[in-house]
């Protein structure tokens, strides 16, 4: 169980470290486009988006979940799921090519033919990326791809700035996307010794696919369920108000999903060491589930919280119609850990059947609510993404009773300190910043340090298990210890 600990504590450090990196540049480039560039331009590239990752989804095709999962691979596993993926990543393109002019009638922005065609060429990009991914991720080599992730986003955004800048406007966003996928993809070839042979085996892709199958469904419609409000607030709004929802979206998935997917893919490779021992791994999904909500949770709140004055400060007029969105989507992110962890479990546990049936019942749910939700805007429509990601949690934790005795009651109780954590923390946040609006620097600065002084305290007050693991790891913290 240490070693696990261990090897745990070591990937998820590296992830953290690799996700500062590039998410924090990610951040900074993202707001020196938003200043250069409208909402409309950010739109357009959200309507290609929804395009793109829907194919990227059938280039990984569960096989790369598979590789890593497998207690064993041969060279002949290898070697057919990369050669799987080149004959995908080619069929899919040519669909993309072809399909193009329909995609830009349906949502009547002639511009997207060639912007889709343009980069949809990362399905070919990617392609090469899976089997390397799963190489150093079975290896727990997360510091190779933290530095090939690090260097294609500084790449790539000092390209897109400069592009935006010299008059691109779209294609500047195009750029960035394809030279970061070009970049990560040739530093993961340095990092890793394994190169591809002309091998191709039946009974190796039936056995990987065995698993894999349905965690490709799963995968594609998870992306299509993510990507459906784009796609709908694209097709029934204007472009602007797909942008400002695209915008606020990616910056509330900058810290909830980020960060939650540093964690899952730190622990899916140790963890799945332990998919015989229910207790063990109850415990351990116990513990990460705290430590996780405690970081996203106040994250997320004082996000919210801050909004506006950070808006004010950062972007012109354009963009203050995303605030309200950027709260509301706050919330979505909150919880999200909880639906990824639960997801995470069922498949350390080989039970991809199990995730591929959950999420067909909560996209049910939640498309319903979507197109309900649509005469009432953009707004309504983000609303109902909260109504419905609260009521997934049912069938989300209901398989995780059944497998390792974790309920939906017995992981709220873990969660409800962080979520006390967060709402006061917020509230404090807000109350504060409020006064002195006039000043957005200050209000910020007066506001998250309120915010993040009553979040540490009352950590400590309730003496949250996951504080102590923060606190352990961070070193002007550590004098914290004996009020632990």
């Amino acid at each position: 169980m240490k070693d696990i600990n261990r090897k745990i504590g070591i990937g998820v450090l590296w992830n953290f470290a690799g996700l500062f990196m590039t998410r924090g540049a990610s951040t900074l480039f993202t707001i020196f486009l938003a200043r250069v560039l409208a909402p409309e331009i950010f739109g357009l590239i959200a309507m290609a988006t929804v395009v793109f990752e829907l194919s990227n989804a059938l280039i990984n095709s569960g096989l790369s979940q598979a590789l890593i999962r497998s207690k064993s691979v041969t060279k002949a596993d290898l070697n057919t799921v990369f050669i799987t993926n080149l004959a995908l990543s080619g069929l899919v393109y040519v669909t993309l090519f072809f399909g193009a002019p329909f995609v830009a009638e349906f949502y009547s922005q002639p511009e997207l033919t060639g912007l889709i065609r343009v980069v949809g060429l990362i399905v070919f990009i990617n392609a090469t990326k899976v089997v390397q991914t799963a190489i150093l991720s079975r290896e727990m080599n997360f510091k190779a791809q933290m530095k090939a992730n690090t260097t294609g986003v500084v790449v790539s955004g000092a390209l897109a700035i400069y592009m935006a800048y010299t008059g691109w406007g779209v294609w500047s966003l195009a750029a960035q996307m394809l030279s970061s996928a070009l970049v990560s993809a040739i530093v993961l070839w340095l990092a890793s010794s394994w190169r591809p042979a002309l091998q191709f085996s039946l009974e190796s892709l039936a056995r990987l696919f065995r698993f894999g199958k349905n965690l490709l469904v799963e995968g594609f419609l998870q992306i299509l369920f993510d990507n459906s409000y784009v796609l709908v607030i694209g097709r029934f709004f204007s472009a602007e108000l797909t942008g400002l929802y695209f915008f606020a979206q990616k910056i509330s998935q900058l810290v909830s999903r980020q960060l939650t997917f540093a964690v899952q893919q730190a622990t899916f490779p140790a963890l799945s060491t332990l998919q015989d021992d229910n207790a063990a791994l109850r415990t351990k999904y116990s513990q990460i589930l705290q430590v996780m909500m405690l970081m996203i949770a106040p994250v997320m709140a004082l996000l919210a919280a801050l909004a506006a004055p950070l808006f004010n400060l950062l972007f012109d007029e354009q963009w203050q119609a995303a605030v309200p969105y950027l709260q509301l989507l706050c919330v979505v992110g909150a919880i999200y850990p909880l639906h990824a962890l639960n997801v995470n479990l069922l498949n350390v546990k080989g039970r991809s059947d199990l995730v591929l049936k959950v999420g067909l019942l909560k996209k049910a749910v939640s498309l319903s609510l979507l197109f309900l939700a649509i005469p009432y805007g953009v707004e309504g429509i983000v609303v109902g993404q909260i109504i419905g990601s609260s009521l997934a949690l049912i069938p989300n934790t209901y398989f995780s009773k059944k497998l390792v005795d974790y309920s939906l009651a017995a992981q709220l109780l873990d969660a409800a300190k962080p979520i006390l954590v967060a709402t006061v923390a917020g509230g404090v946040a807000l109350g504060v910043s409020s006064l002195i609006l006039a000043h957005p620097l200050l209000s910020l600065l007066c506001g998250g340090f309120a915010g993040v002084t009553m979040g540490l305290v009352l950590s400590i007050a309730l003496k949250i298990q996951g504080i102590n693991y923060v606190v352990s790891r961070v070193k002007f913290l550590q004098p914290i210890n004996r009020f632990l």
